[in-house]
């Protein structure tokens, strides 16, 4: 299996701990993370390492059962999530840091590759690809700071 790995940033102009209250309730990807729907965490215990996450993902046009796993949560600063199930294997972190009264988000993002033709192409076109995926999530964390900062 091929990679990519991409990081962007973004800066709100809010307090670290609105910004976590928001991402740190992972069903709330739905409004800021294209393709997320119907997320819910799957069990009654607090949300933290092991908690399991359930929803549907749009990817290519077609609607399919997403499964994530969060394998590191650091109160206030930190959320990684790894899929068990899906249209394509990916690893997330989402760390944040103040930044005077506002909040620096930085999400890294490993995407692997779900078949031969995606293998070859994140091989061939990985310099493009980077860019289109570094696009994307640069996309969504200005949706992330486009609900934190109206609220």
């Amino acid at each position: 299996m091929v990679n990519l790995n991409v990081t962007a940033q973004i800066t709100i102009d809010r307090d670290p701990a609105d910004v976590w209250a928001y991402v740190s309730d992972v069903t709330n990807q739905d409004h800021w993370v294209d393709g997320m729907s119907d997320s819910v965490v799957v069990g009654d215990g607090p949300i933290g390492r092991g908690t399991q996450i359930r929803g549907v993902y749009t990817y290519g046009g077609n609607d399919g059962p997403v499964e994530m796993t969060i394998t590191e949560y650091r109160e206030g600063r930190e959320l990684a999530i790894e899929t068990t199930q899906g249209p394509f294997p990916f690893t997330g972190r989402l760390t944040l840091e103040r930044s005077g009264p506002s909040t620096m988000v930085t999400n890294t993002m490993t995407a692997g590759s779900d078949h031969i033709v995606t293998s070859i192409m994140f091989t061939v076109l990985r310099p493009l690809m980077k860019i289109m995926m570094g696009r994307q999530m640069r996309k969504e964390l200005g949706q992330l700071k486009a609900i934190l900062e109206a609220a």
